[in-house]
Parts: structure tokens; C-alpha cells; sequence
């Protein structure tokens, strides 16, 4: 009896100390197959300024992505002076162009586009100010846009718990109006 206690006292130290130091890492490993939805809100518009290389997008609101890097899509507009994602070969098109010099559209009737944040299901320690330990989990944003034609857009960023910066993670097209 007292051995099979000592094993499972061995065990508890391991995996909390496992937990301490990669904590992070496993919660965003699970964050890849399953995510908490904290809010989902619709969207009236989207704009980005910035050069082709590296700018913001805003969706209603929400700043994103200062820094479009590591996956680098063009933003930009189309021959038909419409606003569009280029990524892996597939555009996307939100849509037309604002009259303004500034490269902006609305989001079509007919088209459901929602800005959702979500959060990981696990929790893990980090030290924080003064290194006192807390809990904290990722947080995420994620642009959903569907066109009656078909074409899915799916952006996903992760936001930093500590400055709330927001990075660039994931960018999935499918059925591609082009």
C-alpha cells in the first residue's frame, strides 16, 4: 500500500511539474482541435491600411495584425475595384471598393460574415508581475465570412495574454469566387 502511494505521489510531481513548463505548449497543441466561443458579433465592414507587405486590417472596431508576416497574404483591390485577400494561390473578395482613396468595403446583404473570440479549454501557470503565479489560457480572434457563391474565408489570430497584441496564425480559403 505504501508503495502504490509513493507511485502516485512520484506521478502528481511529474505531471505538475510537466505542467509548469509546458503547460503553454499543450494547451495550444488542444487549442488546434477544439476552442471555447466567448462572443460572436457581426460585421458591417472591413478596411486596411498599410502597404501590401505589412499593415492593419480593422473589422468594425478591432485592430488586427500590425504585421502580416509569417504568412504574408496581399490585401489589396481587384481590376473590378473590389477589396480582396490573395493567400496560397485562392482570392477571396469582400467586396466593392468605398469611393474613398482608402481600401475599404462593406459587407454585402447576402453575405454572413461574424468577428468571434474564443479561448482555450486549459489553463496554465505563468508567472506574471513579481513572479506570482497565475492562471492564464491563449485567446483568440477569427474572421468567418460566407458568400452565397460558396467562398468560406476563415482568418485566425492568437492574442497575446499578456499585451493583448494579436499574431497571425492561420488563413483558410475555400471555393474561391477566382
Amino acid at each position: 500500500m505504501r508503495r502504490l502511494v509513493f507511485v502516485f505521489l512520484i506521478l502528481i510531481v511529474t505531471m505538475s511539474i510537466l505542467w509548469i513548463f509546458t503547460g503553454r505548449q499543450i494547451s495550444m497543441f488542444v487549442d488546434r482541435f477544439k476552442l471555447a466561443e466567448l462572443k460572436s458579433l457581426p460585421i458591417h465592414w472591413i478596411s486596411y491600411k498599410g502597404t501590401e507587405d505589412g499593415g492593419t486590417l480593422l473589422i468594425d472596431d478591432h485592430q488586427l495584425t500590425p504585421d502580416l508576416s509569417p504568412l504574408n497574404p496581399h490585401i489589396g483591390s481587384t481590376k473590378d475595384n473590389e477589396l480582396a485577400l490573395a493567400y496560397g494561390g485562392k482570392v477571396f473578395v469582400f467586396g466593392p471598393l468605398h469611393s474613398s482613396d482608402a481600401l475599404a468595403a462593406d459587407v454585402a446583404k447576402d453575405d454572413n460574415a461574424s468577428f468571434v473570440t474564443r479561448c482555450s479549454y486549459l489553463y496554465w501557470l505563468s508567472l506574471g508581475r513579481h513572479m506570482i503565479p497565475h492562471l492564464q489560457q491563449n485567446g483568440y480572434c477569427e474572421l468567418l465570412w460566407n458568400k452565397p457563391n460558396g467562398a468560406r474565408l476563415k482568418i485566425l489570430w492568437t492574442v497575446d495574454p499578456d499585451s493583448a497584441a494579436t499574431s497571425l496564425i492561420r488563413i483558410d480559403i475555400s471555393n474561391p469566387a477566382r
